[in-house]
């Protein structure tokens, strides 16, 4: 059966000489792994909709016990960020990537995560991308259901300016009123949850730490 959804591209992998295994979030279906044939050659049909974050129509054909859709087509909706972005937004945009594929699930609408992604994608060329970074964390483990209440690892007040955060858009997000050690702090509290919950650390959160 031939499907068609909204897509974000989220990571590819090599796969045979010639093909890549890739990672998409959807909103109906979740995490879709596929396999895109000819994806390596440098005619591809699929040209740069498999850049990481690239918004795409993607076609696909899965059968009932099929792990990995046959990709069809990606039609791009909106190209990837990273082409337009200096060092420092890259490595923010690897990271929003990683949580992604870490956090979304195959067969289980991703709906919300989806929402919640592309519009702190768009946001990462407006507000301050260490804030960002720290909404979208504390966005994703709400939305998986982890976050406790803030009171419980924060500090009364820190706790409070958070719940005003996450209330906000991404877009308006602004690092003014935010001193370095109380992000410092949000920013442990949520990597704590994370790695807890996945049992491992991400690797672009790393990166971000050794290269910023």
């Amino acid at each position: 059966m031939v499907q068609c959804c909204e897509a974000l591209t989220l990571r590819t992998y090599p796969f045979a000489e010639a093909h890549k295994v890739v990672v998409f979030l959807t909103r109906e279906f979740g995490q879709l792994r596929g396999v895109a044939y000819g994806a390596k050659n440098s005619r591809s049909r699929f040209g740069t909709a498999l850049e990481p974050l690239t918004i795409v129509r993607v076609t696909f054909r899965r059968g009932e016990h099929q792990e990995l859709a046959d990709i069809q087509n990606c039609e791009i909706i909106s190209p990837s960020p990273a082409y337009a972005s200096d060092w420092e937004r890259q490595l923010y945009l690897g990271y929003i990537a990683e949580i992604l594929v870490e956090f979304s699930r195959e067969q289980v609408a991703g709906e919300r995560l989806f929402r919640l992604s592309r519009a702190v994608i768009d946001a990462t060329a407006l507000a301050s991308l260490p804030l960002l970074a720290r909404y979208f964390e504390l966005w994703v483990l709400q939305l998986e259901g982890i976050l406790p209440a803030l009171d419980r690892i924060l500090p009364a007040e820190l706790a409070e300016r958070t719940r005003v955060l996450m209330r906000r858009r991404p877009q308006d997000l602004a690092e003014r009123d935010w001193a370095a050690a109380d992000l410092e702090e949000l920013e442990n509290a949520a990597g704590k949850l994370m790695e807890r919950h996945l049992e491992k650390p991400l690797k672009a959160k790393r990166l971000l730490k050794e290269l910023l």
